[in-house]
């Protein structure tokens, strides 16, 4: 991604011969967005929409990368058949039931069978995603996702597994004080911070935080925020 004009884009790639993909980011709001302090930066976004690395792109491993694309579409969308037009408007809603109904329309030309399990991958790489969730102890993740992910599966046997474990974290005696603990992180999170006292207040907040949950997830979270804001006092001397 960068912030320059499609001028200046299109002289550099055609004098560095560049062979990758690239886009616009005018203003940097993407930038910003994953809080970039340098370049080059990167985000893998596993086949689930969950980023699950950033940093260098060096660090990106064959691993961490095979791991993230598992359930994705053997091919993007844009190169999909004129055909397959009712399809892909059902997956961008993400409504995996009318997605399949449709595949299950298409011929074997125009890539149904293919379409049609690559589908039925993502229902199952979703639902074993909520199930690590929960399983990590990430309880806000579970509610969140799992509300959305029930709806998305509606009509499909799939879902039952969902609203399952979703009856469990319910039914979890601990998962009320982790979420109203992962809550508060997240609502620091997203405050700005800007002045020195903004700062040591969150970070005092955070310590609290910590401590009261130490163990948890909610603990683990405001950890990693508190060493992130540590780092930015010591860079703001």
């Amino acid at each position: 991604m960068t912030d320059e004009g499609e001028a200046e884009t299109v002289k550099w790639v055609e004098e560095k011969g560049a062979k990758y993909a690239y886009g616009y980011d005018r203003g940097g709001k993407l930038a910003s967005y994953f809080k970039v302090s340098g370049i080059p930066a990167a985000v893998l976004v596993d086949a689930k929409g969950i980023v699950v690395w950033q940093g260098h792109p060096s660090g990106v491993t064959d691993a961490l990368i095979e791991k993230a694309v598992a359930g994705a579409l053997p091919k993007p969308q844009w190169e999909w058949p004129a055909s397959t037009k009712a399809v892909k408007a059902a997956l961008l809603k993400r409504q995996y039931k009318a997605a399949l109904d449709e595949a299950a329309k298409l011929t074997e030309a125009d890539g149904g069978p293919g379409i049609t399990q690559a589908i039925r991958s993502i229902v199952e790489s979703r639902v074993a995603g909520l199930k690590s969730t929960y399983a990590s102890g990430d309880f806000l993740g579970t509610e969140t996702a799992g509300g959305a992910l029930a709806k998305e599966l509606a009509g499909l046997p799939e879902r039952d597994a969902v609203e399952a474990l979703l009856a469990e974290l319910d039914a979890n005696k601990e998962a009320a004080a982790v979420i109203k603990a992962q809550k508060q992180v997240a609502k620091l999170r997203a405050s700005e911070l800007s002045k020195r006292k903004e700062l040591e207040a969150a970070m005092a907040d955070l310590a609290k935080i910590s401590k009261a949950n130490s163990g948890n997830f909610a603990g683990k979270q405001a950890d990693e925020f508190l060493n992130e804001l540590k780092e930015r006092a010591r860079a703001g001397r």
